[in-house]
């Protein structure tokens, strides 16, 4: 999925009433804040209990959760698209609509609402 995130401000705010700094440190914050919102719910959780024989017994009571996350700037994306749309007629028809159906789903934009101050 391809996650938008926007914020919008007063254009006063943005011509040196607030320090740059701080400015920056805001917008990044907030924009961070509405992309977490939109990717908790799609997260996958892996669980892994710690049992292997080799583990201490203090980590066999332990139970690890994790998620991976791929991130291409939109540069990236668009050549790796570019790329996979050059060779998918090379590809099994099945395969070709396995192709076109994943980048039509990380094509889909969710857009987070935008907040204003």
């Amino acid at each position: 999925m391809n996650y938008k995130a926007i914020t919008t401000l007063k254009k006063t705010d943005t011509e040196g009433r607030i320090p740059q700094h701080t400015l920056d440190q805001y917008v990044r914050s907030d924009l961070a804040s509405q992309l977490v919102k939109a990717l908790t719910p799609t997260l996958t959780i892996d669980r892994v209990d710690q049992c292997a024989p080799s583990a201490s017994r203090a980590s066999q009571l332990l139970v690890d959760f994790t998620t991976e996350l791929f991130i291409l700037n939109p540069g990236q994306w668009q050549q790796l698209k570019n790329s996979l749309s050059a060779s998918i007629a090379s590809l099994p028809v099945d395969q070709q609509r396995f192709v076109r159906q994943m980048i039509d789903e990380i094509e889909m934009t969710q857009l987070s609402v935008p907040s204003s101050v």
